[in-house]
């Protein structure tokens, strides 16, 4: 966290540097985290750039209570879920081929094929959930953030997280049942 609050306060005094260290370091992970919600490269990409015009505005407002990282992905999720809840979305969702090419990496010839097939039904299936249980998937089993994170970011109670993700958690398990074993 320390490198976060020095980034941070160097955003804040207009060091131009530092703002591309930030975009550098997270443009990736949050357009991941827009992606894998809004199931659309545009979109996502539209997202992203808009997390970061607005920290770039808003950067006086972060007090460093919670880490930078989580600041972002409270801006990133507060966007998606705001455009998948209005009525004017632009672009019709690609979803699961989208969510399966960025999460399996580009699959070479070599990859076994089972494996491809169970990436594809999980990405689908996380893809299929409702939003509010989504965005606490992506956030704590695909981008790693602790449960008081996922709750700072997303302005919910800790038990309201842990009860999101256990229903999207067994809402996965029923839709990939024929892979388990």
């Amino acid at each position: 966290m320390g490198d976060e609050s020095h980034l941070a306060e160097a955003v804040r005094r207009g060091d131009p540097r530092a703002f591309e260290d930030l975009l550098r370091a997270y443009q990736h992970r949050v357009f991941g985290v827009a992606l894998r919600m809004l199931g659309n490269r545009a979109e996502a990409e539209e997202v992203a750039q808009e997390v970061f015009l607005r920290v770039h505005k808003a950067i006086d407002d972060f007090r460093g209570e919670a880490k930078l990282s989580t600041w972002l992905y409270a801006i990133a999720s507060r966007l998606c879920l705001n455009r998948l809840a209005s009525g004017e979305r632009r672009a019709v969702r690609e979803g699961e081929e989208t969510l399966t090419r960025l999460a399996s990496g580009r699959p070479g010839p070599g990859d076994e094929l089972e494996r491809s097939e169970l990436e594809a039904a999980l990405h689908r299936a996380i893809a299929e959930l409702p939003e509010e249980r989504r965005i606490v998937v992506v956030l704590r089993d695909l981008e790693g953030l602790a449960y008081e994170e996922i709750a700072a970011a997303l302005e919910l109670e800790l038990g309201t997280v842990r009860s999101r993700l256990h229903r999207a958690r067994m809402d996965l398990k029923a839709k990939l049942e024929r892979f388990l074993p």
